[in-house]
Formats: C-alpha cells, sequence, structure tokens
C-alpha cells in the first residue's frame, strides 16, 4: 500500500491516450485502478470498475482484451486507418463518485463511430457489475461513459 500522502486533489484528473490495440487494455485497466485507490474507492468497487472498464474496452475494440497474446496483431494496413482510445478519470459529485469515459479518436481527432452488433451491446450490459452506472453508450462517437460512487 503506497504511503498516506493526504487526501487526494480536488481537481485530479487523469488522461491516458494509447494505441487502438488490446494490447493496451492493461494499461487502462491499471491506470483505471490506480484513479480510484488514489480517490479512496474500496477495493469491491475498485474491482467492480476495472471490469467495467475492460467490458467497455472490449465493447470498443471488438476483441477480447482480456487476452493479450491472443489478440490480432495489427497489421501495417491497420496502421493507416489506426485509432487510439482516450481515457479520462475524474472525480465527480466532490469527490463522491468516481467517472471513466472512453472514446475511440482516430489520429485525426474526430470520433470513429464504431458498429456496435446488438449482441454485443446486450452482452456489455449484462456483464457490467451493478455497482458501476452506465452513463453513454454512443456507438455513433465510439463513446462509452462509467459512473462508480464511492
Amino acid at each position: 500500500m503506497p504511503p498516506d500522502d493526504g487526501p487526494p486533489d480536488d481537481d485530479d484528473h487523469v488522461r491516458l491516450r494509447v494505441p487502438a490495440d488490446p494490447r493496451y487494455a492493461r494499461v487502462v485497466r491499471v491506470a483505471t485502478s490506480a484513479f480510484a485507490v488514489r480517490r479512496g474507492l474500496r477495493p469491491v468497487a475498485v474491482e467492480d470498475l476495472r471490469l467495467a472498464v475492460d467490458e467497455a474496452l472490449v465493447l470498443l475494440l471488438g476483441a477480447q482484451v482480456g487476452d493479450p497474446d491472443r489478440a490480432r496483431r495489427p497489421s501495417r494496413a491497420d496502421a493507416a486507418v489506426a485509432a487510439d482510445v482516450v481515457v479520462e478519470l475524474r472525480d465527480t459529485d466532490g469527490g463522491q463518485a468516481l467517472l471513466v469515459e472512453l472514446a475511440l479518436q482516430p489520429p485525426g481527432g474526430d470520433g470513429c463511430g464504431p458498429v456496435w452488433a446488438a449482441d454485443a451491446l446486450a452482452r456489455f450490459h449484462e456483464l457490467i457489475p451493478v455497482d458501476v452506472g452506465v452513463e453513454v453508450v454512443d456507438p455513433a462517437a465510439g463513446r462509452v461513459v462509467l459512473r462508480r460512487s464511492a
């Protein structure tokens, strides 16, 4: 456990940009978990949020991000249309909730607009822990926003 260096700042806000490659899913999960711990969420809440972020990544990337070794490696053709996943972590409601926004962004900066099958959306909603609120699921913008109360 890290040393207690006092309460976190009220303006804590993290923005992380990683390649839209399932091999980077672990980076997003670890960053989310570390931010949640820093903000004082209980271990069960941290795990719920981590699981929800994992499912959001599966939805956004359309791959099994839980096993990066089995994920399809991007080809050179993919690099030309490669996107990034932008993750924003921030407090809301005066520190009473943690908001996680995940969005696909192509190199130019506009939303990607992935096509999500109805069964993928249904699976996403079934697998999200009940204590994690799904604020936004926007296929046109390639965006998912999750909320976890402290």
